[in-house]
């Protein structure tokens, strides 16, 4: 899921699937697990970046995103998700579903990141 700028020589992503982490509400949980561990990271530095962003200011960051995709709150979350698929992050999946029967991120996910973020958790990487 990381970047695939990364080195070749490393082993190929072997975690479980973004659906599967996504509908075990376990995506955060990986996400610390796998941090810093090249290509088994969940995600690369831009979009650490982008989930730090996200899980300290989920209003911010959705507005941001909605303005990016040309969209509204008012968008069903069906157009929503069209609009992000294929073309955006996993993050801005999260950012699309927040508040959502379908949601990536649970509250307690979500606080579970915060905390993670604000004890020097989610470092570059590079990659």
């Amino acid at each position: 899921m990381a970047s695939s700028t990364e080195n070749s020589t490393e082993t190929p992503y072997a975690g479980p699937t973004a659906r599967d982490m996504i509908s075990s509400h376990t995506l955060a949980a990986e996400t610390l697990a796998r941090h810093g561990s090249g290509s088994q990271a969940i995600f690369d530095d831009d979009n650490i970046n982008q989930l730090r962003a996200f899980v300290t200011d989920p209003a911010a960051t959705r507005a941001a995103l909605l303005s990016k995709l040309d969209a509204n709150e008012g968008d069903d979350i069906a157009v929503l998700t069209a609009k992000v698929a294929g073309n955006c992050s996993l993050v801005d999946y999260a950012v699309i579903t927040r508040g959502t029967p379908k949601e990536a991120l649970t509250d307690g996910e979500m606080e579970t990141l915060r905390a993670w973020f604000a004890s020097g958790g989610g470092q570059p990487q590079g990659y």
